[in-house]
């Protein structure tokens, strides 16, 4: 079982994971619209990353009943 601190922090890392995950999502949007496809690739690739950080944090806090 987890510690109410620990899993304050872990949802709070959920969060910051979504945010950074929407934050590369808009930037490699920006850069497909101004025809850079080379960072547009790069920045989609680390939304996606961002995004399975949040989904095993979200998928080990599930799994601990947290």
């Amino acid at each position: 079982m987890l510690s109410k601190t620990v899993e304050s922090a872990l949802n709070k890392q959920i969060r910051i994971e979504a945010e950074s995950s929407q934050v590369y999502l808009a930037m490699a949007v920006w850069a497909e619209v101004k025809g850079l496809e080379g960072i547009s690739n790069f920045m989609y690739e680390h939304s996606d990353e961002e995004r399975m950080h949040m989904l095993k944090i979200f998928h080990y806090l599930s799994e601990v009943d947290a």
